[in-house]
């Protein structure tokens, strides 16, 4: 986790700390968690509520619309663990999906605020780990940050300013894996609704600045190290997209060069 995450996570612990629960928490206790459960999540410190013990509060049924006070209360734990990639759901797009409950306006401005500002450096940070965790793919940490109701495309856009190589390496996933049906253009996740594949397509196919990462993509290629021939492939191929993205851009975008 990086420092700038840390002090984003410190501050909302600060700020959530007004909410407060008490049973029952809204949640079923008749198979999915047991009442020993409940009152251990009722009586720890958010902060020193087990992995464990908040994936099985993430993963259980809940009411139609939870109390979104009780969502608050938890929330700082919520965002401690997924910035250390730690996903409480068994599939890490659904791990921030309680977000889906509740409307912008049950938020108040400086939450929001936390809220994009939190998922911006999260989405910095886990471009810059490959792999992730258990594997996970990037198209799924896309649709778990836009299930938090965040500007995802603010996110997508700052894509082309990490040039590292795994930045690049996420990228040739997505390009390569991350999309199915018969033009290629909707999220391979079940998770995916219509408009997060939309969005993400029109960013892949239409954000010049992702031509940047074109000198990152070819010190790879020219340096493999570990990579396989068909990883190889792939890079090869999403080079050649970025290559004419950067040719369809040079037409229209204005010259920025001093």
């Amino acid at each position: 986790m990086t420092d700038e995450l840390k002090d984003i996570i410190a501050r909302s612990y600060q700020l959530f700390k007004k909410y407060k629960v008490k049973s029952p928490l809204d949640v079923c206790t008749d198979c999915c968690l047991t009442k020993s459960q409940e009152s251990e999540l009722v009586s720890l410190p958010v902060n020193q509520i087990p992995f464990e013990l908040l994936y099985e509060y993430n993963n259980a049924a809940k009411t139609t619309h939870p109390s979104i006070e009780e969502f608050k209360h938890f929330l700082p734990r919520f965002l401690e663990l997924t910035a250390e990639l730690k996903f409480l759901h068994h599939s890490a797009e659904l791990t921030l999906s309680r977000f889906e409950y509740y409307s912008i306006d049950e938020w108040t401005v400086e939450e929001l605020d936390l809220i994009q500002e939190y998922a911006e450096k999260l989405f910095l940070h886990i471009l810059s780990v490959y792999p992730l965790p258990e594997l996970e793919k990037i198209d799924s940490i896309i649709i778990m940050l836009y299930k938090a109701k965040v500007d995802i495309i603010k996110l997508l856009q700052s894509w082309s300013s990490i040039k590292t190589e795994s930045s690049i390496l996420h990228l040739s996933d997505l390009v390569c894996n991350g999309f199915k049906g018969m033009d290629n253009n909707i999220l391979s996740s079940g998770f995916a609704d219509k408009r997060i594949s939309e969005v993400t397509h029109d960013w892949l196919n239409n954000d010049y600045q992702l031509a940047n990462l074109k000198p990152v993509f070819e010190e790879l290629l020219m340096n493999p190290r570990n990579l396989d021939e068909w990883k190889l492939n792939e890079l090869n191929w999403t080079y050649e997209k970025l290559h004419k993205l950067d040719y369809k851009g040079g037409k229209t975008r204005p010259n920025t060069e001093p």
